[in-house]
This record gives structure tokens, sequence and C-alpha cells, in this order.
């Protein structure tokens, strides 16, 4: 009968992999999911160990990343202020242009 959940030494030796590469991909955060018991009681639960194997091999597609949320718009133009100052001054040039030449 094999155990529910299996030790760096035993996952390691599961996967194939040297117990010391386990542990720099799960400090990379690209090991399989683990299971903690305390600060430095770390297993790793079967299915998990499968479940990372069938993703590197392609069989079960990669889980995609939460989508951030969209950024703000930025503003576009030269702002409220700006455009009324720029109103304002067209229109006392049209002013002056039609008393000059009237």
């Amino acid at each position: 009968m094999r155990p529910a959940v299996l030790t760096y030494v035993q996952a390691a030796e599961y996967l194939g992999i040297s117990p010391g590469r386990l542990r720099n991909l799960k400090w990379m955060g690209r090991g399989p999911r683990s299971v903690t018991y305390g600060i430095r009681d770390v297993r790793f639960r079967i299915a998990d160990l499968d479940a990372w194997l069938d993703q590197k091999a392609g069989i079960q597609p990669v889980p995609q990343p939460a989508r951030k949320r969209a950024p703000r718009p930025r503003r576009r133009g030269i702002g409220m202020l700006a455009t009324l100052i720029l109103l304002g001054g067209m229109t006392l040039l049209a002013m002056l242009i039609k008393f000059i030449f009237s």
C-alpha cells in the first residue's frame, strides 16, 4: 500500500529527479504542489505529482494565470481647462479680426 503523501526524497525518487532539483523547482514556483504540516515538514501528494508530470508531458493544458484588471484608460487630448482657454483665445482672435476688417 502506498502512502498518501511523500517526503522530498520519496517524491524526488518517484519523479526520477534528485531531491535538490525538486527543492529548487519548488523554490522557483515551478514544481509540483505540496502540502505543509509545519515550517519545514513539506509533503507531496501522489495525485499532485502525477498531475505535474502530465502537465510537463503536455497531456494537460497549462493553467492560465489569472487575468489582471484592465488598466485605467489614459486621458486623451489637452483637458477641459486647456480647451476652454483655447476656445476663449480663438473667440478673442475672431472678434479682433472682425473689428479690424469691418
